[in-house]
């Protein structure tokens, strides 16, 4: 009988990484991938920081289909650019046998090439690319005429690109992104996602459209109003949010980095390997965290790899909200054994990436432009829709405490009158087919992005494969023999 529970709670999270629709939301697995998905930065420090990842650090990524008949490729999900292309130049890529392993997409039947072009410059790449139309499916949503970009040349990078941040210009744009389609073509309600990228080497993130799932995070959600493109750091539209405070936490100790009053804006951005602050927080980081050093030529910090077994935090405050994030997340460990500190000095363009992430829940909301941020955490899972107005991200208290996080156990709670409980068990295979009459017309612009991208290039080491053969009693429509594909790295 304990057998038979063992297997059934394995089934039941193997399912967890099926994509899955559910009434007003898609949930959808992120696979962490070694490599450098895209390089951006334009400053030389920028780029001293982005040359040195490109062979050792990791990105998350999902899978599309596109076309007619379905065609998979892998894209690297990204919050802090806009667009969908694919189809980099192996040949110019930086690992021409790791860009391979994406898959590249070909015409297909209900492709439309629309005569324009696009280009994207990075701080060590570029890609141009023919914007065309076909379906793309998202998990089970299968979107109808969505503009995307096919490469017709790149330089440097390895893989294609899904960008899930607004238009540079504002909340509107040229045409309608993946979002924009995911709720006017009726899969979600409102233009929101939630992202859950979790450590690496737990295979148990994604990315949620038109929902957020409380059993993946603790206390009660903060929200955060977007500041307005005019008002940021860089005069574009982004997720730019303040941020009130930093600690070090050592032994219990807590060794105060900064209180502004008048607060710090950061980016949230899931494409940057590592996090950059203004050089005085850096430095004050720096000064206290255990065995950091400055490296010769390099605006990166070494630090020795045993602080990663240390108990400490780096705590990051927004408003009434403290993210934790354990050293073992904010050190970046590279193949070669190396161990580098998760942020370095950028006046300029501050941003949290994948080293603050990785402890935090995120909601984005873009029609109502806040981010919400809770304490990334795992119990279970239960999918609660975000509905449409002003309050459509649901005043919910996550389910987990700090210290059940890593538990299998599924409470029974209730979710509030405003929201829609999802089953957490999915059918995979239902497919909703919309029509949309598109005509598009001139040119778009070419998009630059002047941020430093601290991506990161190696081989995939070696994939997974889990059939599902059971599920617990309690679960329903128990997706039996569907298949999941998932890529390890070591």
């Amino acid at each position: 009988m304990f057998f038979a529970l063992f297997a059934g709670l394995v089934a039941a999270a193997q399912a967890q990484h099926v994509p899955m629709q559910g009434d007003g939301l898609l949930r959808f697995p992120l696979r962490v991938s070694s490599g450098a998905p895209v390089v951006k930065g334009v400053t030389k420090r920028q780029e001293e920081v982005a040359l040195e990842a490109q062979l050792n650090g990791n990105f998350y990524s999902i899978d599309l289909t596109i076309g007619t008949p379905g065609q998979t490729v892998t894209v690297n999900f990204d919050t802090g650019s806009q667009e969908l292309w694919v189809n980099p130049d192996c040949s110019q890529a930086d690992n021409p046998e790791f860009c391979e392993s994406f898959g590249h997409f070909n015409e297909s039947s209900t492709f439309t090439d629309l005569g324009t072009q696009g280009t994207i410059i990075y701080g060590t790449g570029m890609v141009r690319f023919n914007r065309s139309t076909d379906y793309i499916a998202v998990g089970a949503a299968r979107i109808s005429q969505q503009i995307f970009g096919v490469a017709d040349s790149s330089f440097v990078t390895n893989v294609g690109v899904m960008g899930a941040s607004p238009w540079l210009s504002g909340w509107e744009g040229d045409y309608p992104l993946v979002l924009d389609n995911l709720a006017t073509q009726g899969f979600i309600s409102s233009r929101a996602f939630s992202l859950d990228i979790r450590s690496i080497g737990s295979d148990r993130g994604s990315v949620i459209f038109g929902g957020i799932d409380t059993r993946k995070f603790s206390g009660q959600l903060e929200k955060r109003a977007i500041i307005p493109g005019d008002d940021s750091p860089d005069g574009y539209t982004r997720y730019w949010v303040y941020l009130d405070g930093l600690t070090l936490v050592q032994n219990g100790k807590k060794i105060p980095i900064f209180s502004k009053p008048t607060r710090q804006a950061v980016m949230l951005d899931s494409g940057y390997t590592l996090s950059t602050l203004p050089g005085p927080i850096v430095q004050a980081i720096v000064d206290s965290f255990p065995t950091a050093k400055t490296i010769p030529e390099s605006p990166l910090y070494s630090v020795d790899c045993s602080v990663m077994d240390m108990a400490g935090t780096v705590d990051f405050l927004f408003g009434e909200t403290v993210i934790k994030v354990p050293y073992a997340d904010f050190i970046w460990k590279r193949p070669d054994g190396a161990c580098r500190l998760g942020v370095f000095q950028d006046d300029n363009f501050p941003v949290l990436g994948d080293t603050f992430l990785r402890a935090a829940y995120v909601v984005y909301d873009w029609d109502n432009r806040n981010i919400w941020l809770a304490n990334n955490e795992d119990c279970g899972s239960k999918l609660v829709a975000i509905g449409k107005g002003p309050n459509a991200v649901p005043a919910v208290t996550g389910e987990c405490s700090r210290s059940d996080g890593n538990t299998t156990t599924i409470p029974t709670t209730s979710v509030p009158a405003n929201s829609t409980a999802v089953p957490s068990t999915l059918s995979s295979t239902q497919y909703h087919n919309t029509s949309m009459v598109l005509t598009t017309s001139g040119s778009y612009p070419t998009v630059t992005y002047p941020t430093g991208h601290a991506g990161a290039t190696s081989t995939v080491t070696y994939s997974e494969v889990h059939t599902i053969t059971s599920c617990p009693p309690t679960v329903t429509n128990c997706p039996v023999g569907s298949v999941t594909t998932e890529l390890v790295t070591s």
